[in-house]
């Protein structure tokens, strides 16, 4: 009967996306699940995109392939295509054809494309768009083929198995939970992107035991008490020793915090003590401030492996002063564009995102005025000469603290900044501060006038959802992929081809 209800859920929310599946075939439950996925013109080696607009495209053959649409040929390997717009519709090696719209099968490299492993190579369709001017790549494949593209660039090759099958699971569950969200305009027509904004993909390349996970794990995602899809999937690099509720990190629709979510709740990341301290600042001071060392060990860590766990950042006053300064500016004109008021001005001089000349003043105060339960910092308060100003969101916070030597001396000149590990390794200019997870010391002279800001941080990431580095030690000291998922989401695990 479990069954049964399960399966006519999972049915009836298909079906919704009014999308045509196969459905109730003799050897699996759901057949036909595709992925379109935008395809970004140069990704880093972290899968942070540079855009996803070409002005060209050239496409070559691995092997015997075809281009579909707007008419059918015959590609032989190594044969090259290039793609260009005039007058808003396509050129195919400089010949005008009638639509913005060419549909290619095969084996493809994409040379326009640069990736962090080379010259990329694609599978299955390619869709190439004209748009506006541009040229826009999508890359049509299976369930199963995004997953096994998506797993190496999200987790490195020498975690151990049973993560790996765990992060698996992760990625398929959230491919899916894209594509019941339907197609987007905002991404040409694909479910997803092909950068950190959704999942990165075939970024780096696929190897055996990669695919043998995928394999291993086939059809499996997670899903709630009654069968039904999670909407959301999360992940991350690092805790630095608790993961957080979702309502604490993200928005809903304009209010935050946001609507809890049961499937995302706070847990420690550790299992040799146990926490009766109230954990006000003074206990987040000495939280990450401690476990640079050995003792880390003492209290069995999860993360502890990771380079992330542990982290500091110092910056003087000025450099301060300048990076908070142009980050409000930049943070102000995404809350305008989005709608949002996530960048608030308490009192003094408004945020103007166009005045290059904005500036805080003199630095007087920096303030935690919010914690959520993790001990992840909500509303972070700057208290300057020019203005009092409160960021909300931990991404926001991260965004404007971005330790970057182009930020913190803006007229040229100047010193790298530089962001501290706990195993003594160091990060040149950081895009982003690690993560929201951290404390700080404000050190001032003997006037009272402030000289340095330090923060002491744990993890990389958001801290919602999956600890990868967590699963990976969790693997490690002899969990299955099963009991790593158990460990982060209060879900159960279906198989969307069997049913089971």
């Amino acid at each position: 009967m479990l069954k049964r209800r399960v399966l006519s859920l999972f049915v009836l929310l298909i079906m919704s996306t009014l999308t045509l599946l196969a459905v109730g075939q003799a050897d699996g439950l759901l057949h036909d699940i595709r992925i379109k996925v935008l395809i970004s013109r140069e990704l880093d080696s972290a899968g942070n995109t540079k855009g996803f607009d070409f002005t060209e495209v050239e496409v070559e053959a691995v092997n015997y392939s075809k281009i579909l649409f707007p008419q059918e040929v015959n590609l032989q390997k190594a044969q090259r295509v290039r793609f260009s717009v005039q007058y808003g519709a396509l050129k195919i090696n400089d010949e005008m054809v009638q639509t913005n719209e060419a549909v290619m099968t095969g084996v493809f490299k994409l040379n326009s494309a640069k990736r962090a492993s080379g010259t990329p190579v694609y599978h299955d369709t390619l869709i190439i768009k004209a748009v506006d001017g541009k040229i826009f790549v999508i890359n049509e494949v299976d369930l199963e083929t995004y997953t096994e593209l998506v797993v190496p660039s999200e987790v490195p090759s020498w975690f151990e198995k049973e993560a790996i099958k765990a992060q698996a699971v992760v990625a398929r569950s959230r491919a899916l939970a894209d594509y019941l969200k339907g197609e987007k305009e905002r991404l040409y027509g694909a479910h997803c992107d092909d950068s950190v904004n959704y999942q990165v993909f075939n970024n780096q390349a696929v190897n055996d035991v990669v695919k043998a996970a995928v394999v291993e794990t086939k059809g499996l995602i997670l899903v709630d008490e009654t069968g039904n899809p999670l909407s959301d999937i999360y992940y991350f690099s690092t805790s630095g020793g608790f993961t957080s509720n979702n309502e604490d990190v993200w928005r809903s629709g304009n209010r935050f915090p946001g609507d809890p979510n049961p499937f995302f709740r706070a847990k420690p990341q550790f299992s040799n003590f146990t926490i009766t301290a109230e954990k006000d600042e003074r206990f987040w001071s000495l939280f990450y401030r401690s476990f640079w060392g050995i003792e880390k060990d003492l209290f069995n860590f999860y993360d502890k492996e990771s380079p992330w766990f542990r982290w500091k950042l110092t910056l003087t006053r000025e450099e301060f002063e300048n990076i908070v300064s142009r980050g409000l500016r930049e943070r102000e004109r995404a809350d305008r564009t989005l709608g949002i008021d996530m960048i608030k001005v308490v009192e003094g001089s408004d945020i103007n995102p166009d005045d290059a000349n904005f500036h805080v003043g003199k630095l007087q105060d920096i303030q935690v005025v919010r914690r959520g339960e993790s001990g992840i910092v909500m509303t972070l308060r700057i208290i300057a000469e020019n203005g009092t100003y409160e960021i909300s969101q931990e991404y926001n916070i991260r965004f404007v603290i971005r330790p970057r030597k182009d930020y913190a001396y803006p007229s040229g000149g100047g010193k790298d900044i530089i962001l501290e590990l706990w195993n003594g390794s160091t990060q040149t200019n950081y895009s982003i501060l690690p993560s929201g997870y951290f404390t700080i010391d404000v050190k001032k002279n003997s006037t009272g006038d402030i000289e340095k800001i330090t923060f002491w941080g744990g993890g990389n990431g958001h801290g919602v959802g999956m600890s990868q580095y967590g699963a990976n030690y969790l693997a490690k000291t002899g969990n299955d992929f099963r009991k790593i998922l158990a460990t982060y989401f209060n879900a159960k695990i279906f198989n969307v081809y069997q049913g089971e």
